[in-house]
């Protein structure tokens, strides 16, 4: 694992090891993104945002489209771990601030809650 996956994810306390597990994107190995797995989730580090979620549920959210070469590490996350959405499918969910569950297609809003990584809860 590089050195930079280390020093963003100690200065979000994941401090162990045996508390998260990362990997470069398959469609975009040398970029500065990675798949980030906490345990339960499923997200994308772009740079130093954490930009996409997939929870235990299947519901991926967007905490914001970002740059062109973000853009570029969505696509390529989407494409590795939720090959069902597109980019623009996910930028709609974002800009109407609802979830998309990446098999069934079912779209849940979201609440105003947010975790330490900037995603918001799925309503039930």
């Amino acid at each position: 694992m590089s050195k930079n996956y280390y020093t963003c994810l100690v200065g979000i306390g994941f401090k162990s090891e045996n508390n998260y597990r990362d990997k470069p994107l398959a469609y975009c190995p040398y970029g500065s993104a990675g798949i980030i797995y906490n345990g339960k989730d499923t997200m994308l580090k772009s740079y130093e945002t954490f930009v996409l979620k997939k929870d235990s549920n299947g519901f991926v959210q967007c905490t914001g489209v970002y740059s062109r070469t973000t853009i570029k590490h969505i696509s390529a996350w989407l494409k590795e771990i939720a090959p069902n959405i597109r980019y623009s499918t996910m930028k709609k969910c974002y800009l109407d601030n609802v979830a998309i569950n990446a098999e069934t297609g079912e779209i849940k809003a979201l609440n105003g809650k947010r975790d330490v990584y900037g995603f918001q809860e799925v309503e039930a």
